[in-house]
This record gives structure tokens, C-alpha cells and sequence, in this order.
């Protein structure tokens, strides 16, 4: 047991420290709206064209254009995920005195004109649709971002907070594992299409009663593997920093237990499919993750770590795009336009998959970050290790079966692996700026 420092513990918002990330952010999912809500960019420069278009808009928002009947659910939903970035980056943008009510109002207000501008963009279009319920939909979704950036970012302060006060940050590995911690529950909620379907879940527990294995073509077992590996890795060195006993044990029991957790939590993940074969693997990096953890402290060379998670990388990578690895004798287009591709695809499945790349990089922007001492270098060391595994994968692509090679995966990995890269500078550096604010010494 850890005893707590005694002592108040006091924080003030107003006082931590700032950071360009969350304006970056911001305004890159506004880009990323006006893009991706008029690709593919089949504008008519014509009034009557426009006219028409105004004339068939339903002013009722919960009725769509298209049908004059109720709104599709799923389209609804999906206008609610697309915005809902906006409005969370934004709240963490905006200047922090402003109350979270004024924030999530402003957000709000700022959703609604940016989806009324896409939509009157729409009317110059031949193949966009004006719709007022994209707007309510829009408006919601960035009330939603607004309200779970409010959220999260109470709830994190609170939580540094009570670490800082148990005493708990004080080792080194604290932030390591509470960055693998997040990353390894993303990896198994993604794509965070939670349901309390009790249909679903029922016939998921059927299924898995029926086929407990549920072992299916090879996907992201690599990076599910890899994943453990960093979440027990972290632990083992944490807990050894902070002199627990047995901490080998410990992690090695910690980590089979979350595997068959997060696994589980799968009934009520939609688009995912729980089984005793992802559990075992999830297993198997765990107890990996502690035996690489465990020599740790004998095996002090970054460049080793780094080419471990390359490597891992990789082979994750590969397996993961390259599934069903199903050859095809016709040969597909390299598509160099950004998200046209995606453009066939829903909202949640266009989600889905940027956030699957994103995280399948983001352990290597880490490990080269750490790696690479010199700061001038470590931008084109991630970059360059991001390009070397997604350029021959994505290509790769052009003979498999069920799978396009986009421009757009290439630079979503090296997007992933960047934030890995400020994850492990600035990042850091933030959050030791913060735990400075919370207790003092």
C-alpha cells in the first residue's frame, strides 16, 4: 500500500499549462469537414441548379430530403460522430477562464454555422443533398464533443490529482503506463460504437456459446499483441519504480485479467465480435510485455526497444491491411485524392478506420521519439519509420482482394505516429508541467 503525501492538493485549470495541440486539432477537423462533406467536388456554378436543390429542403429536422419520410438512424448518428471532434477540440481550444457552460454553448452555435455553411455549399452540387437535419444532427454532435471534452478533462484533472496525492507520480513509468493504459482500451473499444441492444448482445453471447474460440481470418492480432505487450511492459517497470513486491507477478495476473475484460466488453461494442482466440492473444502479449519489462532495467538501449516495435509494427500492420490476403489478378489504382475512396463508405465506418490507423501508429511515433535523442532529427526518424512500413503495405494493396491503395491510409499513419511523437516530447513535458501546478515541491 501507498501511503498518501499529506497535504491539500490544489489545481486551477486557469493555471495549467498550454498547448497549440487542441487549436491544431480544432481547426483541422473543420478542414477535414468542408473537405469530406463536398468531395468529390462536383460543383455547378448554376442558380437554377441551386434553386432546385433549395426548393426540395424539409425544414422539419427530423425528416430527410431525399425520402420526405423519418431520418435513417445510422445517418443520423453518423452527422452526430462527424461533428463531434469539432466540438471536443474545441472546448480544450477555447481560453480555459471561459466557464464549461459558455464553452459548450459557443461550440454549439459554432457547429450549427459551420454545417449551415457546408450546406449551402451543397446546393451548388450535383450530387450533395441541402438537408436541415444534417444541421440538427451536426449541432448535436458538436454539443455532444463539447460536453465530453468538458468531461474528460474534469475527470483526467481529478484523477492526476488523486495519483499525484497517493503519491503514485511520482515514479518515472507512471506516464508510460498511463499512456499504454489508454491505448490498449482504445485498441479493444475501437471503433467505440457502444450499443445496450439486448438483441445484440444476446446474439453475440449465442455465438460465442456456440464457437467459443471465434477465431476468424488473421486482422489485428499483431496489434493487439503489441498493444499488451506496451500496457504489462509499463506496469512491470511502474510498479518496480514504486517498490511493489512481486511486481512480475503482479503484472503478468493484471494483464491476463484486462485481456479477458476487454474482451468481453466486446458485447456491447457493435462492430465488434468477442472470443476466447483475441482474449489468448491479448494474453500472450501481456506475459510477453512482462518478460520485456522484467529486462528492462538490464537492457537500457533505446535503439533495441525501438526496432522491437518496428518490428511488431510492422507484422501488425501488414496483417491488419492486408487481410484476407485473398491475391487478386486485377491489379487497382493507387487513389491519390484524399478520402475519395472513403466517400462510398458511412460516416462510423470512415471513423472507424482512420481511428484503427491511428492507433496502430501511434506506438511507433513513441518508441522512435524516445529513441532518437537529437530534437532537430526525431520528426523525420517518425515520419521516415511511419513511411517505410505504410508505403510497401498500402501499395501491397493493389493485389489484395477487398482492399484499395489510398493516399489517405498513408497519411493517416504517419499522422498516427506523429502524435506518438508529441505524445512522448511535448506531451510529457505538459504533464509534468501539470503535476508541478497540483503539488509544488
Amino acid at each position: 500500500m501507498i501511503a498518501a503525501r499529506p497535504g491539500p492538493v490544489h489545481t486551477r485549470a486557469a493555471e495549467a499549462p498550454r498547448s497549440r495541440l487542441p487549436t491544431i486539432l480544432w481547426a483541422a477537423t473543420a478542414v477535414f469537414i468542408v473537405y469530406g462533406t463536398t468531395i468529390p467536388f462536383n460543383f455547378v456554378p448554376d442558380r437554377a441548379t441551386a434553386l432546385a436543390h433549395w426548393m426540395r429542403v424539409t425544414w422539419n429536422p427530423l425528416v430527410s430530403p431525399d425520402t420526405g419520410s423519418r431520418v435513417s438512424i445510422p445517418d443520423f448518428v453518423s452527422n452526430i460522430l462527424l461533428f463531434t471532434p469539432f466540438g471536443c477540440f474545441g472546448v480544450w481550444a477555447l481560453v480555459r477562464r471561459r466557464s464549461p457552460v459558455a464553452r459548450a454553448l459557443v461550440l454549439t452555435v459554432l457547429s450549427v454555422a459551420l454545417s449551415a455553411s457546408v450546406e449551402t455549399l451543397q446546393l451548388f452540387t450535383m450530387d450533395r443533398t441541402t438537408s436541415v437535419a444534417d444541421v440538427f444532427a451536426n449541432g448535436l454532435g458538436g454539443l455532444a464533443g463539447a460536453m465530453a471534452g468538458v468531461l474528460f478533462g474534469t475527470t483526467a484533472e481529478g484523477f492526476i490529482s488523486a495519483a499525484a496525492a497517493a503519491g503514485l507520480t511520482d515514479a518515472a513509468a507512471f506516464y508510460p503506463l498511463m499512456i499504454a493504459t489508454l491505448i490498449v482500451c482504445a485498441g479493444a473499444l475501437e471503433p467505440f460504437d457502444a450499443t445496450l441492444d439486448v438483441g445484440s448482445v444476446f446474439s453475440k453471447v449465442k455465438s460465442v456459446l456456440h464457437d467459443p474460440l471465434q477465431m476468424g481470418p488473421l486482422t489485428d492480432e499483431g496489434l493487439s499483441f503489441l498493444q499488451h505487450l506496451l500496457f504489462t511492459g509499463a506496469l512491470v517497470v511502474w510498479l518496480k519504480e514504486i517498490r511493489v513486491r512481486q511486481a512480475a507477478k503482479i503484472a503478468a495476473l493484471v494483464g491476463v485479467i484486462a485481456s479477458v475484460a476487454l474482451e468481453g466488453s466486446q458485447f456491447f461494442i457493435g462492430a465488434r465480435m468477442p472470443g476466447l482466440w483475441d482474449a489468448g492473444v491479448g494474453a500472450a502479449g501481456a506475459l510477453a510485455g512482462v518478460a520485456a519489462g522484467a529486462a528492462f532495467p538490464k537492457v537500457r538501449r533505446p535503439f533495441f526497444w525501438c526496432a522491437g516495435v518496428f518490428a511488431l509494427t510492422a507484422i501488425g500492420v501488414a496483417m491488419q491491411q492486408l487481410s484476407p490476403f485473398v491475391v487478386t489478378p486485377i491489379e487497382r489504382p493507387f487513389q491519390w485524392i484524399p478520402f475519395l475512396n472513403y466517400y462510398t463508405f458511412t460516416t462510423s465506418e470512415t471513423v472507424s478506420h482512420s481511428a484503427e490507423l491511428l492507433l496502430s501508429y501511434f506506438p511507433l511515433g513513441m518508441a522512435v521519439a524516445l529513441a532518437v535523442r537529437a530534437r532537430g532529427l526525431r520528426l523525420a526518424a517518425v515520419v521516415l519509420a511511419a513511411l517505410v512500413i505504410a508505403v510497401p503495405v498500402e501499395y501491397g494493396q493493389e493485389f489484395i482482394g477487398g482492399r484499395y491503395p489510398d493516399i489517405t491510409d498513408i497519411a493517416l499513419s504517419v499522422a498516427g505516429a506523429w502524435f506518438g511523437l508529441w505524445t512522448a516530447t511535448e506531451g510529457w513535458r505538459q504533464f509534468r508541467a501539470q503535476l508541478s501546478l497540483i503539488s509544488p515541491r
